[in-house]
């Protein structure tokens, strides 16, 4: 039976602190790539394009929190997906969860390394020592220190928030209205799938539903909550940054060099501003939101390889593990260094698309057959995120695959 006792029970404080976890998980890596992808169409198209995702990964987390059951110890996609949809959506979903792990980690390592030469160029010569030195000191934190980084993620947020208001109001300074006239309707495609990834939270919402003493309208109302802050936090940042940096031109502060380049939004920021604070503040914020999110997801990946290595492989080494878990980041990242936005958008474009999007509406036009009265309007909703999701999945892989050519404009001199 439903542990459910009514909304009354859980108290609107509670609600909001809980919103603050999925807000925690918005706030991240996604904020420093949003803009430098979206900065290509303009700031209309950046707009609309966030915002169709935003939607999809709201509907997608409401039904995932819809199918909880409160008396299982343990809720994973893998299996919430073979009960829904069979054991072949099971598969899909574990492939989906290792795109997602190894490619986040990949994109952590890179955007680290070209943020850190973006904001000092005397190191650009030393990329791939600095990115073997930041993975080592990741990895050791992952393997020692994630029980830290759990306890002190209330700390964690606070500090990200403070640089984040900094940055907002120092940023503020060289803003010029009129470039967020520039419009070039051809790019959106690029947006999407880096705008998945901003807004991807859904591994939280088990987290989420327990804090709420497994109250699932309560849980609703939370994960409205933050991703709706989320969702200002994130059109705010687009449009200081796309009303800062012109679109293109020579050097590190334009849309276009920053894209060419991989770069992470603070460096053509801080390069336009020249404001000590900014600076600081943004690269504080960059070197949080990307080592917490490299461990938790590092220990994520680090866990799900322990489950496969034991339930397939009938082993629990450590160190094969281990090995399985971060070699394979590690490599590509030193064999293709400036993948930070090329990893995001397989990432957002592939494992989460399918995973939170794709998936999610095949469930909801299923369950629309069982409710006639709003059967109209889920059929819509299913099938508008089914066929833009779908849309996403089809341009990344074309891309990867040279099928589909949409390259950034060539930087001008």
């Amino acid at each position: 039976m439903e542990n459910n006792h009514g909304v009354s029970e859980v108290k609107n404080g509670a609600i909001f602190t809980s919103s603050l976890l999925v807000l925690g998980n918005v706030l991240g890596v996604g904020v420093l790539a949003l803009p430098i992808t979206a900065g290509l169409g303009g700031f209309i198209p950046a707009v609309i394009g966030t915002f169709v995702i935003w939607l999809f990964m709201l509907f997608a987390a409401w039904l995932i929190a819809s199918k909880i059951n409160p008396n299982e110890k343990n809720f994973d996609l893998p299996s919430f997906y073979k009960e829904e949809l069979g054991t072949g959506a099971k598969w899909i979903a574990i492939i989906c969860n290792l795109i997602i792990l190894y490619g986040v980690l990949v994109a952590y390592l890179s955007g680290f390394s070209s943020m850190l030469t973006g904001l000092f160029p005397v190191l650009a010569n030393y990329k791939t020592l600095i990115i073997v030195i930041y993975f080592i000191i990741v990895i050791g934190l992952i393997l020692y220190g994630i029980k830290a980084l759990r306890k002190g993620m209330i700390f964690l947020m606070i500090a990200l928030w403070i640089c984040f208001i900094l940055m907002i109001v120092t940023g503020l300074s060289k803003m010029q209205p009129s470039l967020l006239l520039y419009t070039d309707w051809k790019y959106i495609p690029i947006v999407l799938p880096i705008a998945v990834s901003a807004f991807h939270f859904h591994n939280i919402i088990p987290t989420v539903y327990k804090s709420l003493n497994n109250n699932k309208k309560a849980t609703y109302k939370a994960i409205f909550i933050g991703v709706l802050i989320g969702l200002f936090i994130n059109l705010v940042w687009v449009v200081l940054v796309l009303g800062t940096l012109p679109e293109n031109g020579s050097g590190v502060t334009s849309i276009v060099y920053a894209n060419v380049h991989s770069y992470t939004a603070n460096v053509p920021m801080s390069a336009v501003l020249q404001n000590k604070v900014f600076s600081i503040a943004g690269l504080i914020f960059a070197c949080l939101a990307i080592t917490s999110s490299f461990m938790t997801n590092g220990a994520g990946l680090f866990g799900y390889i322990s489950d496969i290595c034991y339930h397939y492989l009938k082993t629990d080494n450590k160190m094969v593990i281990g090995a399985i878990s971060f070699l394979p980041p590690l490599i590509v990242t030193l064999v293709y260094p400036n993948l930070f936005l090329k990893a995001l958008s397989i990432v957002g474009g592939v494992g989460e698309d399918i995973l939170f999007g794709i998936l999610p509406a095949i469930i909801i036009l299923k369950i629309a057959k069982h409710f006639p009265r709003h059967k109209a309007s889920l059929n819509i909703i299913g099938y508008v995120m089914f066929f833009v999701c779908l849309f996403v999945l089809i341009f990344v892989l074309g891309q990867k695959f040279d099928l589909i050519t949409l390259a950034p404009p060539t930087v001008k001199m």
